[in-house]
């Protein structure tokens, strides 16, 4: 009897130590190793563990009244958040930054912002439609001056433009001043260039607003030796929106004087016969502007005012010969200012260091083959003096010539700028005999 009430005594001793044992390690599982928590779901995906549900709410609250203030639109959470029970170890347990840090991560707000759309694209996306609206205004606005003796006909742009309100992801929406700075600078375009007889990396480049490492990296030279009919490829910079607009106008232009040689067989050297003296006339024209830039000009009527008189020269034991311009071989200073760099190393003109805003003038009479943007010369002009003969003026600030305009020497042909890759305000003069690049101050008087 004895025996039996010994064994039943160890019996319960042991179950009630292994009770003690049991309920001990339910306690550490439940408070030290496991925890009651949420599992946050996003969007259908497990994120994290939270302890309690208001601790996302709020931490949402918080990240959007911070969105809200800076982009001053109304917010709305763009993702499905569900919750599920779970335990979890205290470690992976998140709250405070951590758990906003997480969400920043994870989840996005959305808004009713203006989307720009370009060609049937969304280009960018503003804070709201009006914001989208008043950015294609300004883009008019900065396109438009007329210069004296024009009125506007037309703006409009280019491409298919039009604005539209859509809900986007917050991230995603610029500002003003950014939405501008992608619309005007636009995005790369890569084109295809054949190496032409006289070219270099340095004058390719030069023309294409590019460096030469650029131009290298994109074809993979391993050298700067070109070969004529070698294709490049050139990665350029295209905007989005390009406005066009049409204005009208009048003004007075000069008529350059023809320059007539005649022989004598009694005469040596040259002498001048008769003076040149041009003539002027109106003209009525409409002309299309691109960015700012003619890029054709149509004259409508002209009336002559005052005839041009031809310059007679006399030359003993030549051929007569009949030219357009003023030309005897030089030309005129094209802008009044100090020279700052001289031809020569890689340099194929002269700099003329010119006020700005100062005037620009054909250094002979010709005919004007180009005006408009050119890459790392800016706003650029070209006139053709016959007899393989032509100067180039770079980095202007304005054109006040167009292509095909007959120019007389001394005429304005634009002002003085900085436009291009230029590190300060300046007159870049070129000229080209046969097609070669020639020391300026072998030409100019």
């Amino acid at each position: 009897m004895i025996d039996y009430l010994l064994q039943n005594k160890k019996l319960s001793v042991r179950v009630a130590i292994g009770i003690v044992i049991i309920t001990v390690l339910s306690i550490l599982w439940t408070n030290v190793i496991r925890t009651p928590a949420y599992l946050v779901i996003v969007d259908g995906k497990k994120a994290f563990v939270v302890k309690h549900k208001s601790d996302v709410e709020e931490a949402l609250l918080s990240l959007q009244e911070q969105q809200a203030e800076q982009i001053k639109s109304k917010l709305e959470l763009g993702n499905q958040i569900d919750y599920r029970r779970t335990f979890a170890s205290r470690g992976d347990v998140i709250s405070g930054d951590e758990l906003e840090k997480a969400l920043r991560k994870t989840v996005n707000f959305k808004m009713l912002a203006g989307a720009l759309i370009v060609d049937g694209k969304t280009i960018a996306y503003l804070e709201s439609k009006a914001e989208a609206e008043k950015l294609l205004k300004k883009l008019k606005e900065e396109y438009t001056a007329v210069d004296e003796g024009e009125k506007l006909i037309s703006v409009d742009f280019a491409e298919k433009v039009a604005v539209a309100e859509k809900s986007v992801n917050s991230a995603k929406v610029m500002s003003f001043d950014e939405a501008y700075q992608l619309i005007t600078t636009g995005t790369d375009k890569p084109e295809k260039y054949i190496v032409k007889e006289g070219d270099n990396l340095w004058l390719i480049a030069r023309r294409n607003d590019m460096y030469v490492d650029d131009i290298m990296r994109a074809n993979k030279l391993t050298s700067e030796n070109l070969q004529i009919g070698d294709e490049l490829i050139l990665v350029k910079s295209q905007p989005y929106i390009n406005v066009v607009a049409k204005v009208e106008g009048e003004k007075i232009e000069t008529i350059p004087f023809e320059t007539k040689t005649e022989i004598s067989s009694s005469a040596s050297g040259v002498r001048i016969k008769q003076e040149g003296r041009n003539g002027e006339k109106k003209i009525v024209y409409v002309a299309t502007k691109v960015n700012g830039v003619i890029e054709e000009r149509e004259v409508k009527e002209e009336t002559i005012l005052k005839e041009a008189v031809t310059r007679i020269l006399v030359k003993g034991n030549q051929v007569t010969v009949a030219s357009r311009g003023g030309g005897g071989g030089t030309l005129d200073w094209p802008a009044y200012g100090p020279i700052t760099c001289y031809y020569g190393r890689g340099h194929t003109g002269l700099d003329i260091g010119a006020k700005a805003g100062s005037a620009i003038k054909a250094a002979d009479s010709g005919t004007v083959t180009f005006t408009g943007w050119q890459g790392g010369y800016g706003n650029f002009i070209i006139v053709n003096h016959g007899n393989g003969l032509i100067t180039r003026y770079a980095h202007c600030a304005s054109i006040s010539v167009s292509k095909g305009q007959q120019v007389a020497r001394g005429q304005v042909l634009g002002t003085v700028g900085s436009t291009g890759r230029s590190t300060g305000p300046h007159l870049h003069f070129e000229v080209l005999s046969g097609g070669s690049f020639q020391n300026p101050l072998n030409y100019l008087r």
